[in-house]
């Protein structure tokens, strides 16, 4: 969750600066680490409920993906880092890539 909240913090802040490709590129770093905004229906629509809505079920994922893997990474009896994100890596980058999906699936319906 923390990695989560830096990157969708870098989001905002790009955001906040000037110029389109800046903004762009923070936008994706937040749908990066907020997935589940797209399925709330950011960027169409942005009032504070979905969007609190949106960080809190996607923080909540966040914690529960990270959680199941350190379930499977310590069934073993020596386990390390390695271990927990060689089972959340997947895991992380598919859900990253599903907001990343819906993003561009949101970029060509505009266009």
């Amino acid at each position: 969750m923390a990695g989560a909240t830096a990157i969708a913090l870098l989001g905002v802040l790009l955001i906040a600066l000037p110029g389109r490709l800046t903004g762009l590129l923070g936008f994706v770093l937040i749908i990066a680490a907020c997935p589940l905004l797209v399925a709330f229906g950011i960027p169409l629509t942005v009032s504070v409920g979905s969007v609190a809505l949106g960080v809190l079920l996607s923080f909540a994922l966040w914690f529960g993906l990270a959680q199941w893997a350190a379930h499977r990474a310590t069934r073993a009896p020596i386990a390390d880092w390695r271990d927990w994100w060689r089972m959340l890596w997947p895991l992380a980058l598919a859900m990253a890539l599903g907001g990343g999906g819906g993003f561009v699936l949101f970029l060509l319906g505009v266009l």
